[in-house]
């Protein structure tokens, strides 16, 4: 009876997920249809538009590192990717499993090609502190700019600035922000703040129009100070001088942001000075790092197809699958991928537990269900930044988000990240060494999926830090993700 319901991608979804069956059976079928239909569109992105120019645009990149690809975002466009993280009540397409349906699609557009899929990817990941922060006076203009542009194919996009010149995965983790040798500063002004000092290695940082950067108020005291911003690339003073030369996943850029007296209004301050650690990095990481463990898993699945693709091909009137090494060694790869697919599956599952009830929410649909008109008068936008209104928006992601839900959900996070990159560059290497060193284009594939693996060992917090986060949770609990409370006193006073 089931097949009879499905698509051949729905059967697939079953048979590889078999959690997504359970749920369809329990009464879920509409959250489903939907995982279904963005997997399907995933499928045929990578089959009209991303397979067939991958290589290539990965050896222009290796060339012009300043090259980019704007056909990518006007197509991610045309299949709403750019919205995925956006709710449905502005417009987006983030329904009941969020950050499962963004989990899945990453897994398959990296199978594809991971450039391409970061470059989609990276965008939401700018969008996210937006939504977890609560900044509902940005949502009816910002978000509905990046929603009303991609369904024009005007592409509008985010990105997200926390790792600097001196200071990368330290400042993803409480402990070592404090001793963090940070450059970027925001001084407080009359009006706003002034930023200066720099980021780098920014995903979609020469592309987007809007950044969400982390920055401490006072470098001595990082982590009391430590504040997220709401930025535009056309204020005065902001810039991107650099974009870096990748060796894996080129079709998105890196690039460096230099803030030189760039003022930000108090309106562009996300949550209140000094939540950046709760709501700029450790609410986002437990909600990202999943997705890091499936673009890795999608980067090992492509491997996987091409290295199956390689052994199956005659070579000297034999099959290299015909050999009991290969075939044992293809089942080790798959318990790799499925390995994978269930830690950052139970992450998502998760954060869609636990986000769902944030975003769907009598107080939140009461909101959102104001005419537009409304929700964006001045009045109502000077309410929702001053201290008072973010009191009550704190004040309802506290009664949603509990902080003992969302440590466990970085744990699950940092688990899957770590985990699911070291699988991915284990089949990657494993499978270059079995084909050896004759030229094929199966080979160039897999070549090119070993340097895309590499870098999800590194963003997102390196490895390492992951498995610190890990232990200091489970094993030594002195790590505890702090949702923001609502009438902090300013930790400037």
């Amino acid at each position: 009876m089931i097949g009879q319901e499905l698509s051949e991608t729905g059967k697939r979804l079953f048979r590889d997920f078999p959690i997504l069956r359970m749920l369809w059976e329990s009464g879920r079928k509409r959250g489903i249809r939907e995982t279904i239909d963005i997997v399907e569109k995933a499928e045929e992105f990578n089959r009209t538009f991303a397979v067939p120019r991958a290589l290539e645009l990965d050896m222009r990149m290796e060339k012009e590192p300043e090259y980019f690809d704007w056909e990518i975002m006007r197509e991610a466009c045309k299949y709403r990717f750019l919205s995925i993280f956006i709710p449905k009540q502005l417009g987006g397409i983030a329904g009941e499993f969020m950050v499962t349906n963004t989990s899945l699609l990453m897994d398959e557009l990296c199978s594809g090609c991971s450039g391409i899929a970061l470059a989609v990817g990276a965008h939401s990941l700018g969008v996210a502190p937006v939504i977890t922060s609560g900044a509902m006076a940005h949502w009816d203009t910002v978000l509905k700019e990046i929603v009303e542009g991609e369904l024009k194919r005007q592409p509008v996009t985010m990105a997200y600035a926390i790792t600097e010149p001196s200071a990368g995965t330290d400042v993803e983790e409480p402990e070592y922000l404090e001793r963090a040798k940070l450059s970027l500063e925001a001084k407080k002004v009359k009006g706003g703040y002034v930023l200066n000092g720099r980021k780098c290695f920014i995903s979609d940082g020469s592309e987007a129009k809007y950044f969400t950067v982390c920055a401490a108020l006072d470098r001595n005291r990082p982590l009391q100070t430590w504040t997220t911003f709401l930025v535009e690339r056309d204020m005065e003073g902001f810039s991107t001088p650099r974009v870096e030369l990748k060796m894996g996943q080129r079709a998105s850029h890196a690039a460096e942001l230099l803030f030189e007296d760039v003022f930000v209004p108090d309106s562009h301050v996300l949550g209140y000075e000094g939540d950046g650690m709760g709501n700029g990095i450790l609410m986002i990481m437990a909600a990202s790092r999943g997705p890091v463990g499936s673009i890795a898993t999608g980067i090992a699945r492509g491997a996987l197809q091409h290295f199956l693709a390689w052994a199956r091909t005659k070579r000297n009137g034999k099959r290299p699958i015909d050999e009991d090494r290969i075939r044992m060694n293809l089942a080790d790869m798959w318990g790799m991928v499925q390995e994978n697919r269930g830690l950052y599956m139970n992450n998502a599952m998760l954060g869609d537990a636990i986000f769902g009830k944030a975003l769907d929410n009598p107080i939140m649909n009461l909101t959102l269900g104001l005419p537009s008109s409304l929700r964006t008068m001045s009045l109502m936008r000077n309410f929702l930044n001053s201290y008072y209104g973010k009191a009550m928006i704190n004040a309802v992601l506290r009664y949603y988000l509990r902080d003992e839900d969302m440590t466990q959900l970085l744990e699950t996070a940092s688990l899957a990240k770590f985990s699911c990159a070291d699988n991915a560059m284990e089949l990657c290497s494993r499978a270059l060494n079995l084909m050896g060193p004759e030229d094929s284009e199966e080979r160039r594939w897999v070549e090119k999926c070993y340097r895309d693996a590499k870098l999800t060992q590194i963003y997102e917090g390196t490895n390492q830090l992951n498995r610190l986060v890990v232990n200091n949770i489970r094993f030594e609990e002195t790590l505890r993700v702090e949702v923001p409370r609502p009438f902090k006193k300013g930790v400037m006073a």
